[in-house]
């Protein structure tokens, strides 16, 4: 895991580039990326009770012709669900983390009442296929969150797998 402090001081430099993609490569304009993967490990309620968990993740970003990112997240974790959605010019929903272009790397990240994620789709020279890589960053072992339930809980152990990302032509939101 990632040493939280890094991470967050990461987030806070490229902070004041999380509402608009400036520098937008031009091959990724007016895609839509979509990246999944799974998180597990430990997570502890407020009342105590421990368990497991294993939750599925996806984000989908659509980068418009005018290098603004549009966002939807979902994680699921059985029967329960949670997610959204964001645009550019609406930074103040916390789950919608702060998405922006390195080069050809599309990075995120999202804090955590204790932690943060870093979500990296790193694409290939024309924009048509890319790899996702996904940080889990906790403060002392732990990271606190809300799980998909809506309940606060202190996670221990978190690992993330089968990251995968795809890439599509035109707005996914469209539809």
């Amino acid at each position: 895991m990632l040493n939280a402090a890094r991470l967050f001081s990461f987030a806070l430099v490229i902070a004041p580039s999380c509402a608009v993609a400036a520098g937008a490569p031009a091959g990724a304009l007016n895609k839509t990326v979509t990246i999944s993967f799974v998180s597990s490990g430990m997570s502890t309620s407020a009342s105590g009770q421990q368990k497991g968990f294993n939750t599925s993740v996806q984000r989908i970003v659509y980068i418009s012709s005018a290098g603004r990112l549009f966002m939807k997240h979902t994680a699921s974790n059985g029967r329960a669900q949670r997610g959204g959605t964001f645009d550019p010019d609406n930074t103040s929903t916390g789950h919608g983390g702060s998405f922006n272009f390195q080069g050809n790397k599309l990075v995120g990240v999202i804090s955590y009442a204790g932690g943060a994620r870093q979500i990296t789709a790193t694409f290939d020279p024309g924009f048509s296929s890319c790899t996702a890589s996904v940080i889990e960053g906790a403060v002392g072992g732990k990271m606190q969150r809300k799980g998909p339930n809506g309940e606060m809980y202190t996670l221990t152990g978190v690992t993330t797998s089968s990251p995968s990302c795809s890439v599509q032509s035109g707005n996914a939101f469209a539809n």
